[in-house]
């Protein structure tokens, strides 16, 4: 295989790096004369943490898989703090974790599901019937139609492959140009709806970090999602009215051709919240909870599989592909999620015992309002970079979140910036399979989608990291 000069750098310094420290770690041992290891952090691996760290964010930059990046970052650490066996058992644990691989690999096989019974398409259209009823409600209720499909549907280019079939031709008949209605789908689908869902990604990982459960996470972050998403959303429909005035008005798209008359099924169109009704109302319902008693992994497990039967039972012609349906999706979710997970909790790892981390954390043990600044800016920039959430969440999420009650910090509160701040940062990334798919939908280039989106965005993170520093939410 021929390898990029880039990567061929990459390779040859880490490499070097390995070697050096191995001949370094050698000369230190014969002229220890026995002394006990210091419990200060060395200068030699902290030094090849941060040349890593660099190196893993230049190639991010350009263009190279991230889950590959991330393990050819973390081996020259773990090699140098001779510590490889460390490496291959994080590996191993987070590969087989149940905490996360359960609840996302069982969340995306149900949106497979709703996918193959037709159940998220009922949703869709019962969420869009307030929007084709009144015009006013065409921007903000497209965007809250995205916003909510998200918090079943946990992939946000499914979210957008759902609603943009049945939204953009709204939005254009209503007399938005292709980049604005493409901006209410990417804007929609992708800025955070996810998060109210337990088995989302990052609700998983800080499930794992707190030891809470995902329904009491869920609480506790609503505050600050919400309000940097409802600033986002009335940042931008004020923009799109002020821009809407500025232009010379210019007729609406003609009406298409009426599609076919299509048969709501109430039913089919609460399947997909079923799961997430459950869990919310397990502690309401107490001993008739049909997940009563359950705890962690297996109660959302359990959650899921009645929304599967339920799924079933609402389209019975479509029985034989559900079971395959749902193990195609948990396999695409350990494809794409669970291996993001596995390389940045690596990296992650070895970041933490190269004593990097600990040197930082004293350095803004004084200062804890930059912590909460470091796990907003650095997820994002990151996100902007890679086109996924998942990888600048996770590896934030684990520098930060076991150190937050040192530095005073409410770790729910700062896990839940990371992960917005991550969601943000990929909805105005050229490279987020959802800002491409929804250029395509509506047929505009993604920058004019991005740069829609960026200063709502933007104005939400301001929000969401002043509510952060100044504990209001």
């Amino acid at each position: 295989m021929r390898l990029s000069p880039s990567l061929a750098i990459a390779l040859a310094a880490a490499l070097i790096l390995s070697a050096t420290l191995a001949l370094d770690s050698v000369a230190g041992e014969a002229g220890s004369s026995g002394r006990p290891p210091s419990s200060e952090p060395s200068a030699g691996p902290v030094a090849i943490a941060t040349i890593a760290l660099l190196l893993v964010t230049v190639m991010v930059v350009r263009g190279h898989d991230v889950r590959l990046v991330l393990l050819l970052g973390a081996l020259p650490i773990f090699l140098g703090t001779q510590a490889m066996p460390l490496m291959i058992q994080k590996m191993v644990a987070e590969m087989a974790n149940p905490a996360t691989v359960v609840p996302i690999g069982a969340a995306v096989g149900f949106a497979f599901v709703l996918r193959a019974t037709g159940c998220d398409r009922h949703l869709v259209e019962v969420l869009v019937i307030p929007i084709r009823r009144v015009r006013p409600l065409l921007v903000p209720g497209g965007i809250a139609a995205g916003y909510l499909i998200n918090t079943t549907i946990v992939s946000q280019a499914g979210t957008a492959s759902v609603l943009g079939p049945i939204l953009l031709p709204l939005l254009r008949a209503g007399g938005l140009d292709p980049g604005r209605a493409g901006a209410v789908l990417l804007l929609g689908s992708s800025m955070g709806g996810e998060l109210f869902n337990p088995g989302a990604v990052e609700m998983r990982k800080l499930a794992d970090l707190t030891g809470l459960q995902g329904a009491e996470l869920i609480r506790r972050s609503a505050g600050l999602n919400l309000l940097a998403c409802s600033v986002a959303l009335s940042t931008f429909c004020i923009l799109t009215a002020l821009r809407t005035r500025q232009e010379k008005s210019s007729p609406p798209d003609p009406p298409e051709a009426p599609d076919p008359p299509f048969r709501l099924n109430l039913f089919k169109a609460v399947v997909p919240i079923l799961p997430l009704a459950i869990l919310m109302g397990d502690s309401l319902l107490e001993g008739f909870s049909p997940i009563h008693g359950l705890t962690g992994p297996p109660r959302i497990l359990a959650a899921i599989l009645i929304g599967v039967l339920a799924a079933g039972a609402a389209d019975p012609g479509s029985i034989r592909t559900i079971a395959p349906a749902f193990f195609e999706g948990a396999g695409y979710a350990y494809h794409h999620v669970i291996s993001l997970i596995v390389a940045a909790s690596t990296f992650a790892e070895g970041i933490r015992i190269s004593g990097l981390i600990a040197l930082a954390i004293r350095a803004i043990s004084g200062w804890p309002g930059l912590a909460m600044v470091a796990a907003m800016v650095g997820p994002w920039c990151l996100a902007v970079i890679a086109g996924t959430g998942i990888a600048p969440a996770v590896a934030v999420m684990e520098f930060f979140v076991p150190a937050a009650d040192r530095m005073g910090l409410d770790p729910v509160r700062l896990g839940t910036v990371a992960s917005l701040s991550a969601h943000f940062g990929r909805t105005m990334s050229p490279a987020a399979a959802v800002v491409m798919l929804s250029s395509r939908l509506a047929g505009a280039r993604p920058a004019e989608l991005i740069r829609s989106v960026a200063p709502p965005l933007l104005a939400g993170g301001a929000a969401m990291i002043l509510a952060a520093l100044c504990r209001i939410l």
